[in-house]
């Protein structure tokens, strides 16, 4: 294709933004537009929540999302505001509601908590795998220049076999709790192809789910199924 960057009804979208699609070999690439996209977000966001908003930082946004797809009458409002001098407040409320609209969530480098949440699952999870003789090392790893901000699990050197973490999945103690068991069970099982955990009562895998607002090792056997251990206490 010899086009420029024309909008495309297929492709990706966030929060009713209608993104476009690149059919040139030198037109920036979706993955280039999602890296871009996720550093202005992540800059407008860190401003509003700092209280250090900067009317470049939501010009510059405004701008990417009227190039990349079909703005919102907010997104528009944000670029003329932006050039306004407008009560900071009041930009910052306008800026948050276009991060809401394009359905942004902060990564972990705009809300390092959010990584700290997932390591303390990992202690949690470390403590399944010795208490089930199972060694390490096992770690929460992230793949450079990647427009994903997942991280993942590496099991021996090896996370190919996971989908990795998303930063959402830091919001609670049993989701990421969760989250981090089924990437680490998915390293595990990808690279020894062996099941883990296995439930010591059926001799069937275990898997990670939220259940009665604990995050647990569920078996699916017997006769409808059973906890077999809390995450982090499969000794208890």
């Amino acid at each position: 294709m010899t086009d420029a960057l024309v909008p495309s009804e297929n492709a990706p979208t966030r929060g009713g933004h209608r993104h476009v699609c690149r059919s040139t070999p030198d037109a920036p690439s979706l993955e280039d537009g999602a890296r871009e996209f996720d550093r202005l977000a992540s800059q407008v966001y860190a401003g509003i929540r700092d209280g250090a908003l900067e009317p470049e930082a939501t010009f510059d946004l405004a701008c990417f999302l009227m190039d990349w797809g079909t703005p919102s009458p907010a997104v528009h409002l944000l670029a003329e505001q932006s050039v306004a001098g407008t009560e900071p407040a009041r930009l910052a409320g306008l800026a948050g509601q276009v991060l809401e609209e394009s359905e942004f969530e902060p990564g972990f480098d705009a809300e390092p908590r959010l990584l700290a949440e997932l390591e303390q699952a990992l202690e949690a999870v470390k403590a399944d795998m010795q208490a089930t003789g199972l060694a390490g090392p096992v770690r929460l790893a992230f793949v450079e220049y990647s427009y994903r901000r997942h991280a993942f699990a590496e099991f021996r050197g090896s996370f190919s076999y996971t989908s990795g973490i998303a930063p959402g999945s830091s919001e609670d103690r049993v989701s990421a709790l969760v989250a981090v068991a089924d990437d680490v069970q998915d390293a595990i099982m990808g690279s020894l192809m062996t099941v883990w955990p296995v439930c010591p009562d059926h001799g069937l895998g275990g898997h990670p789910r939220e259940t009665s607002n604990q995050a647990v090792w569920w078996c699916s056997g017997g006769t409808s199924g059973h906890i077999i251990a809390v995450i982090g206490d499969w000794s208890g």
